[in-house]
C-alpha cells in the first residue's frame, strides 16, 4: 500500500482523484495524522492541485491539536476567503487560537484582516487584546465592526456602539439597524460551543477522476494504459476537441477499436474527432456509426467524432438514422448536429425543448438552440434558468444557450449590455458570469468578430460539458461567507445567517 505522503503527493500532482477511496486509504493507516501533518509542512512547488480543503477536513476529523499552525498558514494564504470548514476547524481551539490569530492580524493589517477579526470575535475569548482590536474595526468599517462587536458579545462595547449610533445620519438606515442589532446581541445569552458532527466521507464523492485538465499530454497519454477503465476513459475524454499528435491519435484509435470496456471505446471515438480528417479514422468512424450491431452508445460516440464532416452525405445519413432510433442515440445525434454548425440541422432542435422527461436530450436541444441561434425560442430557453429537481441541472446549459440565442444585434459594443440583461434575468454568480462571458465571446466568434471578455481576468475558457459518468454526487458547494446570503436579505452571508 502507498504511504500517506505518496497518496497526497499523487493527489496534489493531479494523478489521483480526491474521493472517498483516497480518504479511506489515508484513514486506514495507523500513523496517518502525523504523516498528513508532515505533508502539510512540505514545500508546495510542483503541486497542481490545492489540497488545503482536504487537509483541513482530515485534521477536523481527527480533532488534531497539532494542526493550529497549519490552519494559521491556510488563512495567511487566502486571508479574505476563509471558508466555513476552516472556521469550524478553529472553534475547538478557543483561547489557544487567540495568540497566533492576533499575530496574523498584525501581519496582515486592517485591510486584509477582516476575516481574522471575524475569527477572533467568533471565538469569544475574553483576551484583553481582542476588544480593542474590534473597536478599531468599528472605526475602520462601521458596519463590519458593529457586526463583529455584536458577535463578540462583550458589554464593554456598548458605549462605543451607542456613541456611534448618535453620530450616524438618520438617512443611513441600514447602518443604524446594523448597530442597533449589535447592541441587542450584547444582551443575548452567552452561546455555548457545541462541536458539529463531522462525517468526512460524506463530504466527498465515492469516485473522483484525476485532474486531467492539469496534466501535460505525456502524463495523460500514460493514463490511457491504466488498469482502471474509468481512468482510461477519463484520459481519452481529456483529448476531446484537441489537435492530436501522431502518438496520441494512434493510442486513441487502438482503444476505440479494441478496448474491452464500452465506456473507454466511447470516449476514444469521440476524441478522434481531432483526427477525423484522416481517411482511415474517418472510415472507421463511419463504419461504427452505421453498424447497427454496435451498441448505440458507441454509434453515438462515432457520430460526435464525425461532427466536422456531418454535412457529408454518408455521415449525414448515419446521423439522421441514429436520430430516428430515439433515446440516447437521438441525444448523441443532436450533439453531433449542433457541433457541426451545419445550418440544415437547425430544424431538429426546437421540437425537443419541452421534453422535460429526457434530461440528456433536452440538454442537447438547449445547446443546439443556442448554437443555431433560435432566437424565437429565447423565452423557452430562459424558462430553464430556475427549474427545480433534475431540471435544475440544466441552468448552465440554458444560460449558455440564451447568451448565444438572445435577441439583439451581435456587435462587440453590445455584448456588455447583453451580459447585464442576462444578469438581471438570472442573478448570476461569479462562475455563471464567467460562463456567460465565454458564451458571448463565442457568439462574437461565430459572427467573425474578435472576443471581448477572453482577456479579462476570471473569464472561463471551457464550455459546459457532461461528465463521463455520474458515479456519486459531487461534494456539495457551501455558501461562502462573502457570498450574498441565501435568505435574500441582501447582506453578505457572514453578516446574516452565517453569523
Amino acid at each position: 500500500m502507498a504511504s500517506v505522503g505518496e497518496l497526497l503527493r499523487a493527489a496534489a500532482s493531479g494523478h489521483l482523484g480526491v474521493d472517498r477511496r483516497l480518504i479511506q486509504s489515508i484513514l486506514d493507516q495507523p500513523d496517518a495524522p502525523a504523516e498528513v501533518l508532515a505533508f502539510s509542512r512540505e514545500p508546495r512547488e510542483g503541486h497542481r492541485l490545492d489540497l488545503d480543503p482536504l487537509l483541513i477536513d482530515l485534521f477536523r476529523y481527527w480533532k488534531s491539536d497539532a494542526a493550529l499552525d497549519f490552519y494559521i498558514d491556510a488563512v495567511r494564504r487566502q486571508p479574505e476567503e476563509i471558508g466555513d470548514d476552516l472556521i469550524q476547524a478553529f472553534l475547538p481551539y478557543g483561547e489557544k487560537a487567540v495568540e497566533p490569530l492576533l499575530a496574523l492580524y498584525e501581519e496582515l493589517g486592517e485591510e486584509q484582516g477582516g476575516d481574522v477579526a471575524f475569527l477572533l470575535a467568533g471565538l469569544r475569548a475574553r483576551d484583553p487584546r481582542v476588544l480593542p482590536l474590534l473597536l478599531d474595526r468599528l472605526e475602520f468599517d462601521a458596519g463590519d465592526g458593529a457586526f463583529l462587536l455584536g458577535l463578540y458579545g462583550n458589554q464593554e462595547a456598548r458605549p462605543a456602539l451607542e456613541k456611534m449610533l448618535t453620530e450616524i445620519s438618520a438617512d443611513d438606515g441600514e447602518l443604524r439597524l446594523e448597530i442597533e442589532r449589535s447592541i441587542e446581541l450584547l444582551d443575548s445569552p452567552e452561546p455555548q460551543y457545541v462541536p458539529e458532527p463531522f462525517d468526512i466521507l460524506k463530504e466527498y464523492p465515492k469516485t473522483e477522476l484525476p485532474a486531467f485538465d492539469l496534466l501535460p499530454d505525456g502524463e495523460r497519454i500514460e493514463m490511457l494504459d491504466s488498469e482502471d477503465p474509468l481512468i482510461r476513459a477519463g484520459a481519452a475524454h481529456s483529448f476531446f476537441n484537441e489537435d492530436l499528435g501522431a502518438g496520441t491519435r494512434d493510442k486513441l484509435f487502438a482503444l476505440a477499436k479494441s478496448d474491452p470496456e464500452l465506456k473507454v471505446r466511447v470516449q476514444a471515438w469521440e476524441s478522434l474527432s481531432g483526427a477525423a480528417e484522416q481517411a482511415p479514422i474517418q472510415e472507421a468512424l463511419l463504419a461504427t456509426l452505421t453498424d447497427e450491431a454496435k451498441p448505440v452508445e458507441e454509434r453515438g460516440a462515432a457520430a460526435v467524432g464525425l461532427y466536422a464532416f456531418a454535412d457529408k452525405d454518408e455521415a449525414r445519413r448515419g446521423i439522421e438514422a441514429l436520430y430516428e432510433t430515439g433515446g440516447h442515440a437521438r441525444a448523441k445525434a443532436l450533439e453531433a448536429m449542433w457541433r457541426s454548425l451545419w445550418e440544415p440541422y437547425a430544424k431538429y432542435f426546437a421540437g425537443h425543448l419541452d421534453e422535460t422527461e429526457e434530461i440528456s436530450l433536452l440538454r442537447q436541444a438547449l445547446r443546439g438552440a443556442g448554437y443555431f441561434r433560435l432566437t424565437k425560442q429565447a423565452e423557452k430557453i430562459a424558462s430553464y434558468f430556475d427549474r427545480e429537481g433534475d431540471l435544475a441541472t440544466l441552468r448552465e446549459d440554458a444560460l449558455f444557450a440564451y447568451a448565444l440565442a438572445m435577441p439583439g444585434e451581435t456587435t462587440r459594443g453590445r455584448v456588455r449590455g447583453m451580459l447585464r440583461k442576462i444578469d438581471t434575468l438570472a442573478d448570476l454568480d461569479a462562475a455563471e458570469t464567467d460562463l456567460v462571458m465565454f458564451a458571448l465571446d463565442e457568439r462574437l466568434r461565430l459572427n467573425g468578430l474578435a472576443p471581448v471578455f477572453a482577456e479579462e481576468e476570471g473569464a472561463s475558457s471551457q464550455e459546459p460539458v457532461a461528465s463521463i459518468e455520474e458515479t456519486a454526487p459531487a461534494r456539495q458547494e457551501k455558501v461562502g461567507r462573502n457570498d450574498p446570503c441565501p435568505c435574500g436579505s441582501g447582506k453578505k452571508f457572514k453578516k446574516c445567517c452565517g453569523a
